[in-house]
C-alpha cells in the first residue's frame, strides 16, 4: 500500500532529534493506490504488495558530483530494496542506487564502475521501525560516502577506475529492479554536488522551506512526500520547482482558444467537428470522433490540462486523451475542468472526443508542463 499523509504521527512518528521548530513534515503527491496511512510520509509497500514506487523521471546531471538525502523508516528489511535509485545494471549507463543491503539490516550506496562491476559504501547494522536520515554522496574523483543521522558510517571508492554518471534512466523512490522497500520515506533531496558532513547535518533537520539559500545551491529536486497535487490522486510536487504551488511552462497548444486565422491548419477535426466564433463545436453526427493536435507533449513529463466546456447537450462521455493516458471518460458539464497527466506510451498528441447525439462546444484547451521532476505514485 503506497500512501501519503499530512503530518507525522502514530506509527511514523519521528523522534525529537528530527522534529524542530523549523521542521514541519508535510507532503503533497500523486497517489495511485495511495492511502494516508503514514501521516506525513510516503507509505511504500507496507503491505508487501507489488509494484509500488514513486517515479520522478529522468534527473539531469550537470556535474559528476551527486548527493541524495532522505528520511527513511524500514518496517521490514528486504534484500536490495530500493530507497532512491537511478542506476542501470551496466557500466555503460552508470547511476547511483541508495538501497537496503543484501542479507543485513544496513543501507548501501552503490554504483557500477566503467567495467560494469558494482562498488558500494555500506552502513553499520540498523534497527527496524525507526526513522533514519540517510545521505549518500558521490564525488567525481570516485569517493563514496554514506552518512547515517549526520555521521559518516560507510565509505568506498573507485578512484582507480573513475567514470562519468549519465543518469539517463528514470529515478524511482522506493524501488530497485522491481524490488520495493517496505516502510516510509519523506524529505527526499537530490543535488548535483558532493555535500560536506556539515551540510548533511544541517539539511537532515529541515524540510524544503527551512533550507538556506546556500543549501539550495546545486539542488536539483526536493520531494516532501506528504501530499498530492490538488485535483489528482497520483501526482506529487517537486518542491524545488514551485513548492506546494505550481510553476508551469508555456502554453503548448497552438490556437488553444480556436480564434486564430485558420484553426484547421493546426487542429485535426474528425467527422462532426467544426470551428466558429472562437469555439470548437461537435454537432453529434460523427459518432465517436476526435478533435486532436499532434506533438503537443513529451514522454516522461507531467502536464496540467484545462478544458473549458461551453455547452454539452446529451449524456454521453467525452473522453480526453493526453497521449496514451485517459484524463477523463465522463460527461463533461459546462465549466472549466482541470486534469493532470503524462502520456503512458510514445503517443505525444492531445485528443478530445465527442459522442453521437451530443452537441459539444469547447471554448479553449490548455496544456502546460509542470516544471521540475514531478513525481508519479504507482
Amino acid at each position: 500500500m503506497l500512501g501519503l499523509g499530512s503530518n507525522i504521527t502514530g506509527i511514523s512518528k519521528v523522534g525529537t532529534t528530527i522534529v524542530t521548530d523549523n521542521l514541519v513534515l508535510r507532503h503533497d503527491y500523486k497517489i495511485g493506490a495511495v492511502q494516508p496511512l503514514s501521516s506525513g510520509a510516503a507509505d511504500i509497500n507496507a503491505d508487501a504488495a507489488a509494484n509500488e514506487y514513486i517515479d520522478v523521471g529522468v534527473i539531469p546531471i550537470t556535474t559528476n558530483d551527486v548527493s541524495i538525502s532522505v528520511w527513511v523508516y524500514i518496517t521490514t528489511w528486504v534484500n536490495y530494496a530500493g530507497i532512491v535509485v537511478n542506476r542501470s545494471s551496466s557500466g555503460t549507463n552508470p547511476g547511483l542506487e541508495l538501497r537496503c543491503a543484501n542479507g543485513a539490516q544496513k543501507f548501501q550506496l552503490v554504483i557500477d564502475d566503467a567495467n560494469g562491476s558494482s562498488s558500494g559504501a555500506i552502513s553499520s547494522t540498523l534497527n527496524s521501525n525507526q526513522w533514519y536520515h540517510v545521505c549518500g554522496v558521490w564525488d567525481r574523483s570516485g569517493d563514496m560516502s554514506l552518512y547515517i543521522d549526520g555521521v559518516l558510517d560507510g565509505t568506498d571508492d573507485i578512484t582507480g577506475n573513475p567514470l562519468t554518471l549519465t543518469h539517463s534512466t528514470a529515478t524511482k523512490i522506493g524501488q530497485a529492479s522491481a524490488t520495493e522497500m517496505r516502510g516510509y520515506v519523506c524529505n527526499v533531496g537530490y543535488w548535483n554536488a558532493a555535500l560536506s558532513q556539515a551540510q548533511v547535518r544541517s539539511i537532515m533537520n529541515k524540510n524544503y522551506d527551512s533550507l538556506s539559500a546556500s543549501e539550495k545551491t546545486d539542488l536539483v529536486s526536493w520531494w516532501n512526500l506528504d501530499s498530492v497535487i490538488p485535483d489528482t490522486t497520483t501526482f506529487v510536487y517537486d518542491n524545488h520547482h514551485g513548492g506546494e504551488g505550481e510553476v508551469l511552462g508555456v502554453e503548448l497548444v497552438n490556437c488553444n482558444s480556436f480564434n486564430c486565422a485558420d484553426p484547421t491548419a493546426v487542429w485535426s477535426e474528425g467527422s462532426g467537428w467544426s470551428f466558429s466564433g472562437g469555439k470548437a463545436i461537435y454537432d453529434g453526427t460523427g459518432g465517436t470522433s476526435a478533435l486532436s493536435q499532434s506533438n503537443v507533449i513529451e514522454v516522461g513529463k507531467q502536464y496540467k490540462v484545462i478544458v473549458e466546456v461551453l455547452s454539452n447537450q446529451g449524456s454521453g462521455s467525452n473522453t480526453i486523451y493526453l497521449g496514451g493516458t485517459v484524463l477523463s471518460s465522463s460527461h463533461l458539464s459546462v465549466g472549466t475542468h482541470v486534469f493532470y497527466g503524462a502520456t503512458s506510451n510514445t503517443n505525444v498528441s492531445l485528443y478530445i472526443y465527442g459522442r453521437s447525439g451530443e452537441v459539444f462546444e469547447v471554448g479553449s484547451i490548455s496544456v502546460k508542463e509542470i516544471n521540475g521532476n514531478t513525481g508519479t505514485l504507482s
